[in-house]
């Protein structure tokens, strides 16, 4: 198995990738900016044609034009793209991990979680679309009434994704609105708009109409006049908290119906241990927890709680834990620790120390 993956990466290394707004299945060049990998700061992994906050708006334009027909589609044509992306996605697992490695700095086993996580995505949400937008379901009522429940789509979702699950996240954002028969634009973070232009082109082939999905990597200028935009039917975030109430206020502030924001900001993740844990377990857990992804998760171990009169103990093994991990670039196979997004997390994680 490492053999077989070893060689099919090899067929892509050295790619440089090349990512620009899409509309309507056209891509929109313009000025390049290089994008670097985190290992080193100094190896070209692409480059990136960012949209501007007009190509923004065109790109509403153009998916309030295509969701008519979109939502119009039986939830079976959509359903069934979905599990073609899927099957996209693991065919392209080796170029997939390679470019995870090479532009968002993990290592292999985070990035096989990764593209697995997306494949999961693409099925869940496919098979509870089926469920849900099938039949409609009679709902209890009074004698000489009859009320149903429906599923349907709301019009134009605005998904903007994050850097440290940048094909996971981005994915399950833009599969499950357009298998609800909404229509998509896409931002990917900007440290990481490669590996989303790659899953926008498997999706598109995989029978997502271009209408339907539209791309448009940009910075947070590009973002906000996405959510300011009053044809918005909904905005899908993952980030920080400070930005989601940006958005929160900009979504309330708008006249008619209320456009539904789905937030998820970071946080603290805390783990309280009593004497009766097993102290290799907790290591064991401590470890993977908190160093997965070089910490760079809302999931990742922040606070650690142990029982006093067996601390001593529990943390001479954790710390004994952490010394055997191994850092090294994340395209090699021996490494359980790559590097740090940017040279801006590496100062954060250097004034903490």
């Amino acid at each position: 198995e490492r053999d077989a993956l070893t060689a099919a990466r090899a067929a892509h290394r050295g790619e440089v990738y090349a990512a620009a707004p899409v509309i309507d299945g056209k891509g929109r060049p313009g000025p390049a900016r290089s994008i670097l990998a985190p290992a080193d700061g100094r190896t070209l992994v692409g480059t990136v044609a960012e949209a501007t906050p007009d190509l923004a708006r065109e790109a509403v334009d153009r998916a309030a034009a295509a969701f008519p027909a979109w939502s119009a589609t039986p939830v079976a044509t959509r359903a069934a793209a979905l599990d073609r992306l899927a099957d996209a996605l693991e065919a392209e697992r080796p170029r997939l991990m390679g470019l995870l490695a090479a532009e968002a700095g993990k290592t292999l086993p985070d990035a096989l979680a990764e593209v697995r996580e997306a494949v999961d995505f693409c099925r869940y949400y496919a098979d509870e679309a089926r469920r849900a937008f099938g039949e409609d379901r009679l709902m209890p009522g009074p004698t000489g009434e009859e009320n149903r429940l429906t599923h349907r789509g709301r019009g134009v979702f605005v998904c903007i994704s994050p850097w440290n699950f940048p094909l996971a996240i981005f994915l399950g954002q833009i599969t499950a609105a357009l298998v609800a028969g909404d229509t998509v634009v896409a931002k990917p973070a900007e440290q990481t708009p490669l590996i989303a232009a790659l899953a926008v082109r498997l999706a598109h082939g995989a029978g997502v109409p271009v209408g339907a999905l539209q791309f448009v990597p940009g910075d947070g200028a590009v973002g906000a006049a996405l959510t300011a935009d009053p044809r918005v039917a909904g905005v899908a975030f993952t980030g920080s908290t400070d930005v989601a109430r940006i958005i929160n206020r900009t979504l309330a502030a708008k006249d008619g119906p209320i456009v539904p924001l789905i937030a998820e900001t970071g946080g603290i993740n805390a783990m309280i241990v009593d004497a009766t844990a097993l102290p290799e377990q907790v290591a064991d857990d401590v470890v993977t927890s908190a160093f997965r992804s070089a910490g760079q998760r809302c999931s990742a171990l922040r606070l650690l709680f142990l029982q006093e009169d067996v601390a001593d103990r529990m943390e001479e093994m954790i710390v004994g834990a952490a010394k055997e991990l191994r850092l090294g670039p994340p395209a090699d196979l021996a490494p359980d620790l790559g590097p740090v997004l940017d040279a801006d997390a590496r100062d954060r994680l250097a004034a903490h120390v």
